[in-house]
């Protein structure tokens, strides 16, 4: 509950200096709540299953002939950034501890998306079992119907906010299980990933399937401290495992 109440500070603080500057009011997802610590436990992954999963969910989120295969390789220049044993938690290593200020931005901008889908991948197996997790960027998606950016043609979607990833779930001979994912992450502390899990409530409100506010998101923040990875979760009502 404190994680849940920490983060709906934030966001409305951040509405009030929104309200301040004269801007719109944000619509952010109702009903946030935190992931329970006995559904998530302690990921045992390594940092080449990190960078995997980074290098795969942004493969498609560019356009062009060749850019996919270089966004997917790209993320092996965080392959000396990461370290830890068989019996230590991961945590940054030397270099990934003295990159320059101006690439730590960068280093926790694109790491977290890496270390929030593997958990992303491992809350909706458990809640799903033999159902099959595919992470998808949201834009490559949303393009297919609405204009994004003035270059796309298509009608204007209205909203510039909007979530990072879609996961679908999905096992042959069922419909797809669709949730719009947004993750965050930063180098700083609790109060940052604070506002970082209100920020992303509002893109997650982008996207609704079906009856309004009854599409199940998840939100992260990833703190990527001296120590390890600490990532912070909050989830918009999953539903009850199912077989």
């Amino acid at each position: 509950m404190a994680l849940n109440g920490s983060v709906e500070a934030a966001g409305a603080a951040e509405d009030e200096k929104r309200k301040e500057k004269e801007l719109d009011a944000l619509r952010r997802k109702p009903k946030l709540q935190a992931i329970a610590a006995k559904e998530v436990g302690s990921l045992r992954l390594t940092p080449w299953q990190v960078l995997h999963t980074l290098g795969r969910a942004v493969a498609l989120a560019r356009r062009g002939a060749g850019r996919g295969l270089a966004e997917h390789w790209g993320s092996l220049k965080y392959s000396q950034a990461l370290t830890g044993g068989s019996d230590a938690y991961m945590k940054l290593s030397g270099e990934g501890r003295e990159t320059a200020d101006y690439y730590k931005a960068l280093e926790s901008d694109e790491l977290w998306i890496g270390f929030a889908l593997m958990l992303a991948k491992q809350i909706l197996s458990r809640r799903y079992p033999r159902h099959i997790v595919s992470i998808i960027p949201a834009d490559t998606t949303l393009r297919a119907v609405w204009a994004l950016t003035s270059r796309d043609k298509g009608p204007r979607a209205g909203y510039r906010y909007r979530p990072r990833f879609f996961a679908e779930v999905w096992k042959p001979g069922e419909a797809s299980r669709v949730f719009p994912i947004e993750c965050k992450g930063n180098h700083s502390n609790a109060t940052v990933s604070h506002d970082q899990l209100a920020s992303a409530s509002a893109h997650v409100e982008a996207v609704h399937l079906g009856s309004w506010n009854e599409t199940p998101s998840l939100v992260f923040s990833t703190e990527l401290l001296v120590e390890g990875p600490s990532p912070s979760t909050l989830c918009i009502p999953l539903k009850r495992t199912v077989n």
